[in-house]
């Protein structure tokens, strides 16, 4: 885990984006040269002015939200700040209102074995006339250390001329360090190694460091792709994780082997770096997190960086177009819509192709498929894939407690997808279930019945009007929404509400995919969610706790996270529909297949409070 410190304020703040800053470019070039990851602020008084700003703010000022989260403060703080006070003596707002202006944090490791609880890193901010505060902040941070542990000691050092503060387990000249921090010009170095602190005050002394390396041209391009970089960043260097993840790997085969547990025959060898190939983990170059608030408009960029024709995973989450058509028959108020541009031929292809790769072993999977074609009565390649056009189409509507899903696709030949139908039906009527008809508005609905009990949120179903198939998950209400403004397409559709009409107008329109959210009710309806599922554990709990011994059930992951977050909000004081859709508008979201990356882009636009 990282120190928590400059890192974590960074990682809190990192919700709260702020303004342009020149400082990070000249950070950048002196980045250290086994750098993994990287997190970075441009100007944090500005972030915390948009902070302040943003609907996300006003809304958490409203009487209902407060309200709403009263028990996450009934000891008096909000859980942040209570961290924030135990360590560095102030709340989190009050704390990073000392910062002046950028920061930035390396995560930097040379080697597997440097993954412990205290990985190296090192990280800069500015701190013109506040370094006082923030050396009371420092200092602070060392307290909360000794008490956690009593040996812990702080000395003064000297290093490259410069007077450096160390906290460390003893004060030996060779104790592991805990933190440490020094101030060269105008800059505040933290670091938690000698190597890290000593390079970096050379660096900023000489303003030069490590020769450039793929990282920096990583955040060059990264830059290129968002417009600037946006005004926070969380980044993660995919060539050195790389690195990394074959090191780990070699050290479990070379465990493996020397525990007499290699693998004991069949004629193949299964390693994971065989897997990792396949995959096409190499072309993972980087991925970045990139986001900006202004008063206007909140954006998100996340970019991966790959080399031109990629051929593992990634050439699979590319758009086969930039020309979108937005489909009129997605009816307006419904939760969320997307259309996106994805040829299945190519899809299917990619995936032999990266099977392929895994040499005699593919043929375990490749034989097996002409057995399915034959039991199916059709073609996979050529009968199913083949006769869908490449518009892929997604609408989801519903309450927290009950959803719906329809995946739509754009029919290119509608004779030969009738015959693969037929023999899909056929198929699965003979053993699985079969498929029951019913009449809509005049459409046809197959919706599976299996021979096995199945709850009405795992009901699948599917429709063929001829120009598109529809496979629906969950109850059918969506789908009857769809079916219904096909047979009459009067009134608005989800894309002619004025607020996405906006939204639309300020994106670039090369996207190979847009998808609508309707954020106020997405925000109300993972609050009823997580008040539904915190009272079935609350009852849950109750019951569990009268059991003792062996009998006794541990809660689903799902469950837990309920059970937490019901200590932090009241279920019976949720906010109404009309406060969550008073401060969240639409989101809107379009992804972008740039010759060497991917990008997916979200945006909204504030509602302004009453």
């Amino acid at each position: 885990m990282k120190r928590a410190s400059i890192l974590f304020s960074l990682l809190l703040a990192s919700i709260l984006p702020a303004s342009a800053a020149d400082r990070l470019e000249q950070w950048y070039n002196l980045m250290p040269k086994d750098t993994i990851g990287v997190i970075a602020i441009k100007n944090t008084p500005e972030l915390l002015n948009d902070w302040d700003k943003s609907n996300y703010a006003k809304f958490m000022q409203d009487d209902e939200a407060k309200r709403w989260m009263a028990p996450m403060r009934k000891d008096g703080d909000a859980p942040w700040d209570k961290f924030f006070k135990d360590t560095y003596g102030s709340g989190m707002y009050d704390t990073l209102k000392d910062y002046p202006g950028a920061l930035v944090s390396y995560l930097v490791i040379g080697d597997i074995t440097q993954f412990d609880k205290n990985p190296p890193n090192v990280s800069l901010c500015e701190i013109a006339g506040k370094q006082k505060e923030i050396e009371a902040h420092k200092l602070a941070e060392v307290e909360a250390k000794k008490k956690e542990n009593a040996d812990v000691k702080l000395r003064t050092e000297d290093i490259g001329g410069v007077s450096v503060q160390i906290a460390a387990l003893s004060e030996a000249a060779d104790a592991p360090w805990i933190l440490a921090w020094a101030v060269v010009g105008d800059v505040m170095i933290e670091a938690n190694t000698h190597a890290l602190m000593e390079y970096m005050i050379g660096a900023l002394k000489n303003n030069a460091g490590d020769p450039p390396g793929a990282a920096r041209d990583h955040l060059s391009r990264i830059g290129q792709v968002t417009n600037g970089g946006g005004d926070m960043l969380i980044y993660f260097n995919g060539v050195k994780l790389l690195e990394l993840g074959e090191q780990a790997l070699a050290a479990a085969e070379a465990k493996k082997k020397a525990d007499g547990k290699a693998n004991p025959g069949m004629g193949f060898d299964f390693k994971p770096k065989m897997f990792m190939d396949m995959l096409g983990a190499q072309e993972l170059q980087a991925f970045a997190i990139t986001a900006e608030l202004t008063d206007t408009q909140s954006r998100m960029d996340v970019t991966i960086l790959h080399p031109q024709k990629p051929t593992g995973l990634l050439s699979l989450m590319r758009g086969s177009s930039n020309e979108m058509t937005l489909p009129a028959f997605i009816p307006a108020g419904i939760l969320t819509a997307s259309v996106s541009r994805m040829d299945f031929g190519t899809v299917y292809d990619g995936l032999l192709g990266m099977i392929g790769k895994l040499g005699p072993m593919a043929m375990m999977v490749t034989m097996q498929i002409p057995q399915l074609e034959g039991q199916l009565g059709f073609k996979l390649r050529e009968d199913l894939f083949g006769s869908l056009a490449d518009e892929v189409i997604q609408v989801q509507d519903g309450s927290g407690t009950k959803e719906s899903q329809v995946l739509g696709f754009k029919i290119k030949d509608a004779d030969k997808l009738g015959g693969a139908l037929e023999g899909l039906k056929r198929y699965v009527g003979a053993g699985f279930g079969a498929f029951e008809e019913s009449d809509y508005l005049g459409f046809k609905i197959n919706t599976l019945k299996l021979t096995q009990t199945a709850n009405a949120a795992t009901e699948v179903a599917f429709c063929n009007t001829g120009k598109y198939l529809f496979i629906s998950v969950g109850g059918q209400d969506t789908l009857n929404k769809v079916l219904a403004r096909i047979k009459d397409p009067s009134g608005p559709s989800v894309w002619d509400n004025p607020h996405v009409q906006n939204l639309l107008s300020l994106v670039p329109k090369n996207y190979s995919g847009v998808g609508v959210t309707d954020a106020g009710r997405l925000m109300n309806t993972i609050a009823t969610a997580a008040a539904t599922l915190e009272s079935k554990t609350g009852a849950k709990g109750k019951a569990a706790a009268k059991k003792k011994g062996p009998g006794r059930k541990a809660l689903s992951p799902e469950e837990t996270v309920a059970a937490a977050a019901g200590g932090w909000f009241d279920a019976s004081a949720r906010p109404s529909n009309e406060t969550f859709e008073r401060y969240f508008g639409s989101l809107l979201s379009t992804t972008y297949s740039h010759p060497d990356s991917i990008q997916v882009h979200y945006l909204t636009t504030p509602v302004e409070a009453k």
